[in-house]
């Protein structure tokens, strides 16, 4: 698997009132450098409101 654990995710946005539309994006746009050199691929098939429901569910692992 590559890529950080749910809770570094979690723990990195814990104090960003912004973070589920913050990792909602990215879900949705994929992107790279954020952690690490492999580029996370866009989930363009997504909704707004299923890329927040997966951005929720990853920062519940506080």
């Amino acid at each position: 698997m590559i890529g950080p654990a749910y809770s570094l995710i979690a723990a990195r946005y814990a104090n960003d009132a912004a973070a589920v539309g913050t990792l909602a994006a990215r879900i949705i746009a994929g992107g790279g450098g954020n952690w690490g050199q492999m580029p996370m691929p866009a989930q363009a098939n997504l909704s707004q409101e299923e890329a927040e429901a997966l951005a929720t569910w990853i920062l519940s692992f506080r």
